[in-house]
């Protein structure tokens, strides 16, 4: 890894910035939630997009899809079927095995967040001319995507650590 320059520069001014933009992330996650009329947890959100993304799909599936824990997927899958937000239905291509499927009730949960997410974004953004949010949402889609690709190696076990244990 190449050493890094810690005075000022935009590189600098960039993840500080990204620091900052995470933590109010993190605040305003849950004031979103609060907002909707149905109590569905940030993560039941997730859940419920990607099967709306995907289609009917196992909860393997999504586990995988989340890197999350296969047991918690299954916990929370279990309370959403409860609720009446997934349904399950038996696998076309292995009938031993189920899919989840989204409920009207889980339409109307997505369409409801997705409504006061563009509108919060709608206001926020007002004004802003088109020219700069087209600029910005190019950016910020390029960043996403190289952000994610480094974090994938970003966060390693030093070589000597991983030597030590052996």
């Amino acid at each position: 890894m190449q050493a890094v320059d810690n005075t000022a520069s935009p590189t600098v001014d960039v993840a500080d910035t990204i620091i900052e933009l995470m933590r109010s992330f993190h605040r305003a996650k849950t004031r979103y939630l609060a907002m909707a009329e149905h109590d569905v947890e940030w993560s039941g959100q997730v859940i419920l997009r990607q099967v709306a993304h995907n289609g009917p799909m196992r909860a393997s599936a999504i586990a995988d899809y989340l890197h999350s824990d296969p047991s918690t997927v299954s916990r929370q899958v279990a309370t959403m079927v409860k609720e009446g937000l997934l349904e399950r239905r038996a696998d076309p291509e292995d009938g031993r095995a189920s899919i989840l499927a989204l409920t009207p009730k889980a339409d109307a949960v997505i369409a409801e967040h997705e409504n006061l997410r563009r509108a919060h974004f709608a206001e926020m953004l007002s004004n802003w001319t088109e020219r700069d949010l087209s600029r910005f949402a190019t950016l910020l889609r390029r960043f996403t995507e190289d952000f994610e690709t480094s974090s994938r190696t970003f966060v390693t076990v030093p070589q000597s650590t991983a030597e030590g244990k052996n």
